[in-house]
C-alpha cells in the first residue's frame, strides 16, 4: 500500500494496519538482519508469510501447515512466498501441493546460529587476549582452585549481567565461605538475591547481612522456646515475619507468647492465636503486656468482692439460715407421751 501522492497517505495507512492486525516478529530479525544478510525483499517476503499465518507459533523452531481449507484467500500467495524463501536458504518445505504446504524457517535459524558461534568465538578470543578478569584471578585465589568454564561463566554473568564489581564478587565468596558451602549454584544463588535486593556495594551488603543474621536470632529464640528442631517452611517464616514486621511485637513479647504455646499441638499456630488476640487489645510491648495482665488481675480481684459482700448482706438482713428453735416442752409433758405409747 503506497503513500502518498499516490497511495492513501498516512492515516489511511494506519487505518488499514489496524483493520488488518498486528502479527508477532521474532526479534532477531530486527537484532541479527544485517548479520543475517537479509535485504528488505526479503524481510517483507517474510513479514507478508507470517501476517497470513498469524505470526510465529508457540515454537518458531517447528513447522508450520497451510492448507487452502483453512486459508482460502492466502493460500496461493503464501506458498509462493515461502518456495521463494526455499530459494533464498530462508524456509525449507517439507510438503508442497496444490492444496497444502508444509514448511519451517530452519534454514534462518540454522544461519542465526552460525553468527551466534562467530559472535561467540570472537568474543573468547578477546577474552584471552586480555587475559582473565580481576573478579576471575580473584575468585581462584579465594577458593584456592582453578575455575571450571561454568564457574568463569557465572562469574562473569554477575559482572555483565548483574552490574556487580569486583568487590561485590569478592562480597558473595566471602559470604560462601562464611557459610562453609563454595559450590558455583549456591554461590550465584546467593548474587541472584542481592542483585533482586538492591545490593550494589560491599556496604549495603554488611547490611544486609547484618539485619539478615537478627532475623535468624529471633527465629531461634522462638523456635528454640516453643521447642521447634526442624527446619521451619515458607509458610512459617512467612507468618513469624508478620509477628515482627507486620504486628510490630517486640521480641520479649512474642517470647512470652511462646510460653504459653510451648507443648501444644500446633505450637506455632498457637502462638499465632495468641499474638492475634494480643494484637486486637493493643498490646506491642511488654509494658503493654504487662498494664494488660495487671488490669485483668485487678477486674479478677473486684469480681471476687462484690460476690463476698453480696454473701455478707444476706446474713446482715434479718434473714437467718439457723432453723428456729421449738419451745421446750416440761418433764410432765413427755411423762405423759411415755405413758401413752407404753399403754
Amino acid at each position: 500500500m503506497p503513500l502518498e501522492p499516490n497511495g492513501p497517505g498516512e492515516l489511511g495507512f494506519v487505518e488499514a494496519l489496524m483493520k488488518r492486525g498486528f502479527i508477532n516478529i521474532p526479534r532477531m530479525l530486527f537484532d541479527y538482519t544485517s548479520d543475517l544478510g537479509l535485504d528488505y525483499p526479503e524481510i517483507g517476503m517474510i513479514f507478508a508469510v507470517l501476517a497470513c499465518i498469524g505470526g510465529p507459533g508457540e515454537n518458531a523452531f517447528g513447522s508450520y501447515t497451510v492448507t487452502r481449507r483453512n486459508l482460502p484467500r492466502d493460500f496461493d500467495q503464501v506458498r509462493d512466498l515461502v518456495v521463494e524463501l526455499e530459494k533464498l536458504m530462508i524456509t525449507r518445505c517439507d510438503k508442497v501441493t496444490d492444496n497444502e504446504i508444509t514448511f519451517s524457517f530452519g534454514p534462518l535459524f540454522a544461519r542465526l546460529r552460525a553468527v551466534w558461534s562467530e559472535y561467540r568465538e570472537a568474543y573468547e578470543k578477546e577474552m584471552a587476549s586480555r587475559g582473565p578478569h580481576p573478579a576471575v584471578g580473584l575468585a581462584e585465589k579465594l577458593l584456592s582452585r582453578p575455575l571450571s568454564t561454568q564457574e568463569v561463566r557465572t562469574i562473569l554473568d554477575w559482572v555483565e549481567e548483574l552490574g556487580f564489581t569486583v568487590e561485590m564478587v569478592e562480597a558473595v565468596l566471602r559470604e560462601g565461605i562464611r557459610t562453609g558451602v563454595t559450590r558455583i549454584k549456591y554461590l550465584d544463588s546467593i548474587a541472584t538475591q542481592w542483585a533482586q535486593a538492591g545490593l550494589q556495594t560491599p556496604e549495603q551488603v554488611a547490611a544486609y547481612l547484618e539485619e539478615h543474621q537478627k532475623t535468624e536470632a529471633r527465629y531461634r529464640k522462638a523456635t528454640q522456646a516453643l521447642g521447634i528442631k526442624r527446619p521451619l517452611t515458607a509458610a512459617e517464616q512467612a507468618m513469624m515475619e508478620r509477628w515482627y514486621g507486620e504486628w510490630g511485637f517486640d521480641d520479649d513479647v512474642i517470647l512470652q507468647a511462646c510460653e504459653q504455646a510451648a507443648g501444644a499441638k500446633n505450637p506455632l499456630q498457637y502462638t499465632n492465636k495468641v499474638l492475634e488476640s494480643w494484637l486486637q487489645e493493643g498490646i506491642r510491648t511488654t509494658a503493654d503486656l504487662d498494664r494488660l495482665l495487671a488490669q485483668k488481675r485487678r477486674t479478677a480481684a473486684a469480681g471476687l468482692e462484690p460476690g463476698r459482700a453480696a454473701r455478707g448482706g444476706r446474713k446482715g438482713s434479718g434473714q437467718s439460715n439457723v432453723i428456729l428453735k421449738r419451745e421446750k416442752k416440761d418433764d410432765s409433758y413427755y411423762d405423759v407421751v411415755f405413758k401413752r405409747f407404753g399403754e
